[in-house]
């Protein structure tokens, strides 16, 4: 499968927000412009380097988070059926597919329901690609 681009990174704890709006994330800090492809949001998955390069499906926003503004800009990935504490973990960002440009909401639950419909998208996407090189 080709790749619009991968990221090596370490999981940092974030704000927790995902969290709390029951779309939880594994969040990855990086320098913007070092990963070199736009901000957004986007099919991806992770390879988890310290667990012998297991792949899990996900979907991710890169970005500054502007709705829920402060900290630095992050790589937050949402992982399918995945519920395991990965602080610290080495992991290899893939980027699959672009699904929409980073969005400003006026509500969390209007981010929410975004985030809900871009996972059903992701999952689609990965239903529909499954196998294909």
């Amino acid at each position: 499968m080709q790749y619009l681009k991968e990221w090596d990174g370490v999981v940092a704890k974030g704000k927790q927000v995902g969290r709390k709006l029951g779309v939880p994330t594994a969040n990855i800090p990086y320098v913007p412009g070092e990963t070199n492809i736009a901000d957004g949001v986007y099919v991806a998955d992770l390879v988890l380097l310290d667990q012998g390069n297991r792949v899990v499906n996900g979907v991710l926003n890169q970005g500054d988070h502007p709705t829920v503004p402060g900290g630095l800009p992050t790589i937050e990935i949402h992982l399918f059926d995945f519920d395991e504490e990965l602080y610290g973990q080495r992991v290899r960002v893939r980027f699959l597919h672009f699904i929409r440009p980073e969005l400003t909401f006026e509500t969390k639950e209007d981010m929410r329901i975004a985030m809900i419909e871009d996972i059903r998208i992701a999952r689609e996407w990965f239903v529909n690609h499954q196998n294909k090189s």
